[in-house]
């Protein structure tokens, strides 16, 4: 990021994003129809060499641009949703985090795809500098090995009903993780991203940059304290002060901390509706060894290695707790333990 904030982003930069997309894209063929949606934040630079990677593959590809969105979670512009229902796979490159529970998010998701729903690539909030020095360097091979420690963590949480989140700068949690289908974790977040359906021929789902696994507790189950000492989504950049959710029976009751504190409660309370405060969310962990520490940018922090993104609101897995956004923040490095003896990760180092 130094190189960025001194000299800005060369126009030659456009050879290592062309480099980068080689990878999420290698399954692209002619024939797919791919929608590019992004906003008018969002680097230029990013969108025009995503376009032009998926050109080369000679896929049909289409450019949704829209005016950015006042908070993260917020849907797209209906124009650019009813786009993407043409779409084989949509292309998310916007400066604000798309999530599934909102209406227009839902409805693209509803539509055709590889197994009857409509996959959408999250690269949110991608930066140039993230997708060629950071974990959008990473090779076939680096997805391989992120693939099989996300299963060897998921055949943990399917054999375990409670886990154990603690940190340095005092997180304190536990939650009930049972109830999820037998084998969920380890064939989900065990599987290669950007894969075509070996029935249908369609693309699947996938991230950029890729790594990480999460678990959503059982509703009502969590309680304890979350410490965010990194950044969210918002406010965003490098945090001053840690931020603490206070969570009582799987709720956030209380927001405690400096002016960053203040301005999450505020957040929550203009944009978010009450079950916003709910967990929900994910207990998620970076796999990404490619990703640099994290540093207060989103898009890095939460695929990094060993770092811990807990989201309260709208529920990643479970489908039950439902919130017009899902507010997510970073614990740089995290100890998560399942059932008492199953040591996950140690201040931020797998043990699995």
């Amino acid at each position: 990021m130094v190189m960025v904030e001194r000299y800005g982003v060369p126009s030659t930069k456009i050879i290592g994003l062309m480099k980068s997309w080689q990878v999420p894209f290698r399954n692209v063929q002619k024939g797919d129809r791919l929608l590019v949606m992004t906003d008018d934040a969002m680097d230029p630079m990013v969108w025009q060499s995503a376009m032009a990677a998926i050109a080369e593959r000679g896929a049909e590809v289409t450019l949704a641009m829209y005016p950015k969105r006042a908070y993260h979670c917020a849907d797209p512009s209906p124009m650019a949703v009813a786009a993407a229902k043409e779409a084989d796979v949509v292309v998310a490159l916007t400066t604000t985090a798309l999530n599934s529970g909102t209406p227009g998010l839902r409805s693209i998701r509803g539509e055709g795809g590889g197994s009857g729903r409509t996959p959408i690539w999250l690269m949110e909030e991608v930066t140039v500098e993230i997708l060629t020095e950071g974990g959008g360097r990473a090779t076939v091979e680096d997805l391989e090995k992120i693939c099989d420690l996300q299963r060897r963590v998921g055949e943990i949480y399917d054999k375990g009903k409670k886990i154990h989140v603690t940190t340095k700068f005092g997180s304190d949690l536990t939650a009930d993780i049972s109830g999820m289908p037998a084998g969920h974790s380890a064939d989900r977040w065990g599987r290669m991203p950007f894969e075509r359906n070996e029935k249908t021929g369609k693309l699947g789902s996938g991230t950029w940059p890729f790594g990480e696994i999460h678990i959503e507790p059982a509703p009502g189950t969590a309680n304890g304290t979350i410490v965010w000492d990194t950044t969210s989504h918002y406010p965003p950049g490098r945090w001053r002060d840690p931020v603490a959710l206070i969570i009582k029976n799987g709720r956030v009751v209380d927001i405690q901390g400096g002016s960053e504190a203040d301005q999450v409660r505020w957040y929550l309370e203009t944009y978010g509706d009450d079950n916003c405060w709910l967990v929900g969310g994910e207990i998620a962990v970076g796999t990404n060894h490619k990703c640099w520490p994290a540093m207060g940018m989103m898009r890095n922090d939460k695929k990094a290695l060993g770092a811990m993104h807990f989201g309260i609101g709208h529920g990643a897995d479970r489908g039950q707790v439902k919130s017009n956004l899902r507010l997510e923040g970073i614990a740089a490095r995290v100890t998560i333990v399942v059932d008492d003896n199953k040591v996950v990760c140690e201040d931020g180092k797998f043990k699995v």
